[in-house]
C-alpha cells in the first residue's frame, strides 16, 4: 500500500489521537481541580468530581478502542512511511507526557485524601502500590517504544 493510499487512514489516526489528547486534557483538568480542592484550607467532599470522571471514562474507553485498531495498522507500515508523519509520534509523546502528569497528580490526590481521612477503610490502597519508581519505569518503557 502506498503512502497516498494510507493518507486517509493516517488522517483518521491523527484525528483520533487529537480527540484522545483532548479527553486526556479533560481528565487532567478534573484531577487538577480535585488537587486544588484537597489543598484548600478546608477540603470539602470531592464526590462531585466522580461523576465527571465516570462521564469521561466512557469517552476515553471508546476512543481507546478505536485507537487500538489504528495502532495495528500504523505498526504494519514500513518505518520509512511512518517517519514521513512525525505529527503522529509528537501526538503520542504529548499524550503520554500528559497521562504521566495526570497519574502523578492523581497519586498526590490519593495521599491528600488519606491525610484528610476522606477514604473509606475498604478503599485504602495496598502496600504494594507504594512503589515510588513504578510510574517512572512505566513511563520510560512506553517512551522507548
Amino acid at each position: 500500500m502506498s503512502f497516498s493510499e494510507m493518507s486517509e487512514p493516517l488522517e483518521t489516526l491523527t484525528d483520533e489521537l487529537q480527540q484522545y489528547f483532548r479527553i486526556c486534557e479533560d481528565v487532567h483538568a478534573i484531577v487538577r481541580r480535585e488537587n486544588q480542592c484537597l489543598k484548600s484550607a478546608e477540603p470539602q467532599s470531592i464526590h462531585h468530581f466522580q461523576q465527571s470522571r465516570k462521564d469521561l471514562l466512557q469517552r476515553l474507553t471508546s476512543t481507546q478502542m478505536r485507537l487500538s485498531v489504528h495502532k495495528t495498522a500504523w505498526l504494519r507500515l514500513p518505518h520509512a512511511t511512518r517517519a514521513k508523519r512525525p505529527e503522529v509520534a509528537n501526538l503520542i509523546r504529548q499524550t503520554l507526557d500528559l497521562i504521566m502528569k495526570t497519574i502523578v497528580l492523581d497519586r498526590e490526590n490519593e495521599q491528600l485524601l488519606l491525610r484528610h481521612q476522606m477514604v473509606p477503610v475498604n478503599r485504602l490502597p495496598s502496600v504494594n502500590r507504594q512503589n515510588p519508581h513504578f510510574v517512572a519505569r512505566l513511563y520510560n518503557n512506553n517512551r522507548a517504544s
